[in-house]
C-alpha cells in the first residue's frame, strides 16, 4: 500500500508534467519552437524520472527523439494507412524525422 506522502508526491509531478506540456504546446504554438522543444524534453525526463502514469495524449504528443511537442500540421504530420485489414496512424515529427504508428480500428 502506498504511502501518504508517496501519493502526494505522484500528484504533484502529474500535475507538474501536464502544465508543463500545455505550455510547451502553447509556445509552439505561438512560435516559439525551441523553448517548446526544452520544455517537451523536460516534461519527459521528469515523467521517466518519476515514473507516475500520465495521460495518454501526452505521451503521444511529445516526439520521444527532440522533444517537440507534436501538433498536427505545424510540428508533425499525422498520415492514416490501411492495409490487410490492419489501419494505423502514423505520425511525422517535423524537426528530426521521427515516425510511429498507432493501430486503429
Amino acid at each position: 500500500m502506498k504511502s501518504k506522502h508517496s501519493r502526494l508526491y505522484t500528484d504533484i509531478a502529474r500535475q507538474r508534467i501536464i502544465r508543463i506540456y500545455k505550455l510547451a504546446v502553447e509556445r509552439a504554438r505561438q512560435g516559439d519552437v525551441e523553448y517548446a522543444r526544452r520544455l517537451g524534453l523536460y516534461a519527459w525526463n521528469l515523467y521517466k524520472s518519476t515514473r507516475v502514469r500520465i495521460p495518454r495524449y501526452i505521451k503521444r504528443g511529445i516526439c520521444r527523439r527532440c522533444g517537440t511537442p507534436l501538433i498536427p500540421g505545424l510540428t508533425a504530420r499525422v498520415r492514416l494507412h490501411s492495409q490487410g485489414g490492419m489501419s494505423y496512424v502514423t505520425v511525422t515529427c517535423l524537426y528530426c524525422g521521427w515516425m510511429r504508428r498507432y493501430r486503429y480500428h
